[in-house]
């Protein structure tokens, strides 16, 4: 199975998860509603609607949770990609990728000259090229960051206001 067939079947069990929640939200709504119509019909008193829960009192210790599960998921995603990159042995490129990257260059109207220089180089001459490269990892350091500004506002917040609990 290839990238693309495995990103367009996670995007599509994303929409289909977003559409399956939204009917049953649907379908909550118009029980609902039945149900009301159904007791003004008879005369009964409407139905009380349920409880809600009752608001958290603030805390500054939320943020404290919100940091520290950004900042290490930021740690775990750098760690990740960047043993990933370290991990993949590059492989020489196959006499399959080297023809199709002759045909695209003569799409491309590359001169027979440039597509024959291609052709006779050795296919071990890319063997230093890697497959994923270990920059990548410095993509963790977004959620890094997040997670240090929630932990640098509890630290202030912390400070500013006595912990209620």
């Amino acid at each position: 199975m290839g990238p693309e067939i495995a990103i367009m079947l996670m995007v599509l069990c994303a929409a289909a998860i977003i559409v399956w929640s939204l009917v049953l939200r649907y379908k909550r709504h118009q029980m609902r509603h039945q149900e009301r119509m159904t007791a003004i019909e008879k005369g009964a008193d409407l139905p009380a609607d349920p409880p809600e829960k009752p608001p958290v009192p603030w805390s500054p210790r939320v943020y404290l949770l919100r940091g520290l599960i950004w900042l290490f998921t930021g740690v775990g995603l750098s760690a990740f990609l960047l043993g990933l990159s370290l991990t993949i042995v590059s492989r020489p490129e196959r006499f399959e990728d080297r023809l199709w990257r002759a045909t695209n260059l003569r799409h491309n109207n590359a001169t027979e000259e440039e597509i024959k220089q291609y052709l006779s180089q050795s296919p071990n001459s890319d063997a230093g090229r890697q497959e994923f490269p270990a920059g990548f990892s410095l993509i963790g350091l977004i959620p890094m960051g997040v997670g240090l500004a929630y932990l640098i506002y509890y630290r202030g917040e912390s400070h500013r206001l006595p912990d209620i609990s």
